[in-house]
């Protein structure tokens, strides 16, 4: 008998269910954060890590109580969370701001200027995805807030998706070279 946790991020809420290897599924609990938005500039969706990681702690409490099971008996995590959710970090792997969440549209000048620069070069990766690089997509975001906040460029040690960086904050993991990357 071994019991997982599956934990799932959305765009507004943190999903965990607990699943033994016998008996199925446990518990289930689920913990809402915002996703901040600007009525006047409506390609803006971020969100917070630190809410993020709150919504982590409430969900897997409320999936452990459920449950009835104690947190010590869990043996491994399972993360799962929406793709093209990039954020820029300092020293510590501390965020420089908020995600860029997937519907975060900002970057479309940016994108367009990556699908230029990948057919005048006959970059083979572009014909994979469509022929379009995409203003959802990590690098757009992360060129776009390279661009529009000059005052924090300085401090920026790397950029992380997501699940990279709630994986590397579990597993207590604050160098960037320590951090395991998604593909």
């Amino acid at each position: 008998m071994a019991i997982v946790a599956g934990v799932d991020f959305g765009t507004q809420s943190t999903r965990v269910s607990l699943f033994d290897s016998v008996r199925g599924r446990l518990g289930s609990a689920v913990a809402e954060y915002p996703v901040k938005r600007r009525r006047e500039d409506p390609n803006f969706a971020t969100q917070s890590h630190s809410d993020h990681m709150r919504a982590l702690a409430e969900a897997t409490r409320a999936a452990l109580k459920a449950a009835g099971v104690a947190g010590d008996q869990v043996a491994s995590i399972a993360l799962d969370t929406t793709g093209s959710t990039v954020i820029p970090l300092g020293a510590g792997l501390q965020p420089l701001d908020d995600y860029y969440l997937w519907c975060d549209h900002r970057a479309s000048k940016e994108a367009g200027e990556i699908t230029a620069q990948a057919r005048e070069t006959g970059l083979e990766a572009l014909n994979w995805c469509g022929g379009v690089y995409s203003s959802e997509w990590g690098f757009s975001k992360l060129l776009h807030w390279l661009r529009t906040n000059p005052d924090k460029r300085g401090s920026m040690v790397t950029a992380m998706e997501h699940c990279d960086l709630v994986a590397a904050a579990l597993c207590g993991i604050s160098d960037p070279t320590a951090a395991p990357r998604s593909i």
